[in-house]
């Protein structure tokens, strides 16, 4: 882990955004040991100085880059700055400058690299390679902001599933792609069943599992699935689903959609007696299957 670089600082320095200076100034800071406080912030306009001791005359300005009154430039320079330091800098591992923003920019690329990298790892590797102690909670937010960098937000990826639905069909002709969203346009649930799975169905055993698992992510949620055997005594995925709680109507129109696919593409395994299956027998789930699949073996799953 290596923080982020910090330019030279000199008088006519100039970053892309005021976003990028701050962030700058804070690795300075944490680079060189010393800590800084904000006299003035704005969209135009930062100033700084340093205040590991009173009397240290360390100070930086900085100001928007316009050309006339209609510019809608980003770019930010320095206009004045003391780069002396009479100070003898922070005497602990504790920066105040340390905060979730620069600690977020000095981990995305490990994180990249290693997706599981965890809060607990970060608070280690701060300490470790710089020196600095940063809290848990710091750690965690870092981590999500990273991660929300890199492979954007929650929000952000919900909103794409109209087009990721309709990606996945172009891609995959015959799938079974069902979206569904409340009356305000929230997510409500979701159903994948790929064609080649439901061809390749028709070759596995007569033999379908079914289970719900707990998501752990920002919004929770609950995954359905459909696992079936293939001839070599292999999991075979046939469809599963994210709904927004297992209750009797999401798994009554989890089951009502798999008969739909087993009834184009498999209809012999419809008769009766002949598929069986195999869960924990959750309520909802257990009448669903019943009433849509009349007559078919049901067993535990332990």
């Amino acid at each position: 882990m290596s923080i982020l670089t910090a330019s030279t600082f000199a008088v006519g320095l100039q970053f892309d955004t005021m976003k990028d200076l701050r962030l700058a100034c804070k690795a300075l800071a944490i680079q060189e040991n010393f800590e800084i406080k904000t006299d003035h912030a704005d969209k135009k306009r930062y100033r700084i100085h340093c205040i590991s001791s009173e009397t240290c005359p360390w100070r930086l300005h900085t100001s928007l880059i316009t050309t006339d009154k209609t510019s809608s430039s980003s770019i930010v320079e320095i206009k004045a700055l003391t780069s002396e330091h009479t100070c003898n800098g922070v005497r602990t591992a504790h920066h105040r400058q340390a905060g979730a923003s620069i600690v977020s920019a000095t981990i995305q690329g490990r994180l990249r690299d290693q997706p599981t990298y965890r809060p607990v790892e970060v608070v280690h590797d701060m300490l470790r390679e710089q020196g600095v102690k940063v809290s848990y909670s710091t750690a965690w937010q870092a981590k999500e902001d990273a991660s929300a960098t890199i492979n954007g937000s929650h929000e952000e990826a919900y909103a794409r599933l109209p087009q990721y639905c309709a990606d996945l069909l172009q891609a995959n002709p015959g799938s079974t792609i069902q979206l569904e969203c409340t009356i305000t346009n929230n997510f409500r649930r979701l159903f994948i069943s790929y064609a080649a799975s439901a061809k390749g169905f028709r070759d596995c055993r007569p033999v379908l599992g079914i289970d719900g698992a707990h998501l752990k992510g920002k919004y929770l949620s609950i995954l359905l699935s459909a696992t079936a055997v293939d001839a070599n005594g292999s999991l075979f995925p046939l469809a599963h689903a994210v709904v927004d709680a297992e209750n009797d109507d999401n798994w009554n129109w989890f089951i009502d959609l798999l008969h739909n696919i087993i009834e184009e593409y498999a209809p012999a395994y419809l008769a009766p007696i002949f598929l069986t299956f195999v869960s924990d027998r959750q309520k909802g789930l257990l009448e669903s299957i019943e009433q849509i699949f009349p007559g078919s073996p049901h067993g535990y799953c332990l």
